[in-house]
């Protein structure tokens, strides 16, 4: 009873969230599912692999600088930060990635996304509002509710 309850209210607090973050998050969560398709098999350019071939390019540029930035933010990365070239700095973010236990890519894939989602959408929330909506909708699309 408990969880069903929870489960209506996290379905209510999506609901209140508007579209436009909504779709900063789809966004989000493409690009980490894609960079996390990587870890198994490296693509040359990140960039070009993990980035929705139908967005336009301001969006684009928009998302590398937010990467970048995002990468740098987190700790698990610290030897990226040498990198400038956004490809180079993402390659190394996938090999550090690599090296750690599955759950925790999971769970830094979906910082990443929360932080992503954050930035695109100038960060008019508190981050932990982000990191929510981010989770129950990353779970949300793994139960298929």
């Amino acid at each position: 009873m408990f969880c069903s309850k929870l489960k209506t209210q996290v379905k209510a607090l999506l609901k209140e969230f508007d579209n436009y973050i909504d779709g900063h998050i789809d966004t989000a969560l493409q690009i980490t599912s894609a960079l996390k398709s990587m870890l198994s098999s490296p693509a040359a350019n990140v960039i070009t692999a993990i980035i929705p071939g139908e967005l336009d390019d301001e969006i684009r540029q928009e998302l590398v600088a937010a990467l970048t930035k995002v990468i740098d933010a987190l700790t698990i990365a610290d030897t990226c930060k040498q990198y400038t070239d956004a490809n180079d700095k993402l390659s190394c973010f996938v090999q550090q990635l690599q090296q750690r236990d599955p759950l925790l890519q999971d769970a830094v894939l979906q910082k990443l996304a929360s932080l992503l989602a954050g930035t695109l959408d100038g960060q008019r929330l508190k981050q932990s509002l982000y990191d929510l909506y981010t989770q129950a909708k990353y779970s949300a699309s793994k139960t298929g509710s």
